[in-house]
């Protein structure tokens, strides 16, 4: 599937920008480790939740990953949602043209 490989390659980016720029590093990545994922995507939600409490700002990447990790685990449960939601725009303009 060519957007999972989009996604994952967007993943990877964003992931390493993210440990560029945070002063504690997350673990290893594995692409295609769906358990991982969810792993990682629960460790990014709590940091931001720290920093939120802390009242400090959270990483403009954090954002960015976590958006790019769901992606991947939609995208392995075979859900585009890039598609549905260009279907739903669609689906909108016809309707609106009636």
């Amino acid at each position: 599937m060519k957007r999972l490989k989009e996604a994952q390659e967007a993943l990877i980016v964003i992931y390493n920008a993210y440990n560029q720029v945070t002063s504690n590093p997350l673990a290893d990545l594995d692409v295609n480790d769906e358990a991982a994922l969810k792993k990682l995507l629960n460790t990014v939600m709590n940091r931001e939740s720290i920093a939120h409490m802390q009242h400090k700002k959270a990483l403009k990447e954090s954002t960015e990953l976590r958006s790019c990790i769901a992606d991947v685990l939609l995208l392995l449960d075979d859900c585009d949602i890039k598609e549905i939601k260009a279907s739903m725009k669609k689906a909108t303009a016809l309707a609106e043209e009636e």
